[in-house]
């Protein structure tokens, strides 16, 4: 099933990432991986860590748990693995060429709807077991999420998210202001009858990721940029010039931002825990 009254075209950016990932560096998602201690911070450890990290969530799974709501895809990698244990799943992401990785992942066996969670509005009520989020509950606006949440989850239904969270005020301009506010998030979430049954804390797992993501940029990717740019500058200086001109001071400060994205920095401001909630009203 595929719902496209919406496509959210801002987030097309993800499949240029997704692509290049996979034919670049050969990885499968775009999600942060767990690293077991003692675990290789490479490339190679990274492919391992990803599907670690998969592990971690599908163990959270509550044993009655049947139906499951994929919220933010990706391109299936999690969905193959519940699909794999015999889940019936349903996954929705905003844009069509993610959907269209996920079928093909999951061998056409979910349903899938291509549209912001937010504004779906065909879901029967109480149709799902599970709702899982990995990586995508910071995207979604807080309360028409969490409305959307009691509509569709079953009285006694579960809530599994993974993501980072604000764990502080964000006073330096170079660090990314993603991740909703943890306090506010956990506030939301009583207020909306979702009751915590878990917390896990795994960013001491997960922010090598950060510093392995740095190198890749800073040894590989900006200096590849660089030379495209001296490329460009000797054969097209007229082009260049233009380039400068709208996007000079924006590329600037993306290289300055993704030189301060290392674990270090990450973790002053951000951790990332597994919740699982049940739908208690």
């Amino acid at each position: 099933m595929s719902n496209k009254k919406y496509q959210h075209i801002k987030t097309y950016h993800n499949d240029i990432a997704l692509k290049l990932a996979h034919k670049m560096f050969g990885l499968e998602h775009l999600h942060y991986g767990y690293f077991e201690k003692g675990s290789p911070v490479t490339l190679e450890g990274l492919n391992k860590a990803q599907h670690t990290y998969v592990e971690k969530l599908i163990e959270m799974i509550p044993k009655e748990v049947k139906t499951i709501l994929d919220v933010g895809c990706g391109t299936g990698g999690v969905a193959k693995q519940l699909v794999a244990k015999g889940y019936q799943v349903t996954c929705i992401a905003p844009d069509p060429y993610l959907i269209e990785k996920t079928l093909e992942n999951t061998g056409g066996k979910v349903k899938t709807h291509t549209d912001l969670y937010e504004n779906i509005q065909d879901f029967a009520p109480e149709s799902f077991d599970l709702i899982l989020m990995s990586e995508s509950c910071q995207y979604i606006k807080p309360d028409p999420g969490w409305e959307q949440n009691k509509k569709v989850l079953k009285k006694g239904g579960y809530y599994l998210v993974a993501d980072f969270f604000k764990i502080r005020p964000i006073d330096n301009p170079t660090v990314s202001k993603s991740g909703q506010p943890l306090d506010n998030f956990l506030e939301r979430a009583e207020k909306a009858n979702f009751k915590l049954l878990k917390q896990i804390d795994i960013t001491p797992n997960v922010s090598p990721t950060m510093d392995l993501y740095q190198e890749i940029l800073n040894v590989r990717l900006f200096p590849l940029l660089e030379a495209a740019n001296e490329f460009i500058t000797r054969k097209f200086p007229m082009i260049h010039k233009v380039f400068s001109y709208f996007l000079k001071e924006k590329i600037t400060f993306l290289v300055e931002r993704y030189k301060t994205q290392d674990a270090a920095n990450w973790i002053k401001y951000k951790g990332y825990y597994i919740f699982l909630f049940q739908k208690t009203a």
